[in-house]
């Protein structure tokens, strides 16, 4: 069974440079900022109450990526790659693997090390 990860990071923002290096400027959201922090919220709660799903983690960090925390961001993606691969589900219905989505975010930032910042 994958998990459905509604998020317009995983489509294609996220693996493309400016996203990392910029990842307000490179995510389109129609989210507002209140809901993104009620987003965010909620993730941290599901991922205290299920800290082994890596899934979730992904989505943590892709709100964090949104509401430009990028420190926070990437320690959620260390995490997700260092739990079980698990295939996930685009908004397109492509599938992924949570450690492909991790790999690709960290490999990036690790190239730009002096352009993340969190906010």
């Amino acid at each position: 069974m994958t998990k459905m990860i509604a998020l317009s990071l995983l489509v294609l923002a996220p693996l493309s440079a400016p996203a990392v290096a910029n990842p307000t400027a490179a995510t389109p959201s129609t989210q507002t900022a209140a809901q993104n922090a009620d987003a965010i919220s909620a993730l941290e709660t599901r991922v205290r109450l299920n800290p082994d799903d890596g899934g979730r983690h992904i989505e943590l960090a892709a709100a964090y990526l949104r509401s430009g925390r990028t420190a926070e961001a990437l320690v959620a993606f260390r995490r997700a790659r260092a739990l079980d691969n698990e295939m996930l589900e685009t908004p397109t219905g492509d599938a992924i693997w949570s450690h492909q989505i991790a790999d690709s975010v960290l490999a990036r930032a690790a190239a730009r090390p002096v352009q993340l910042s969190s906010r």
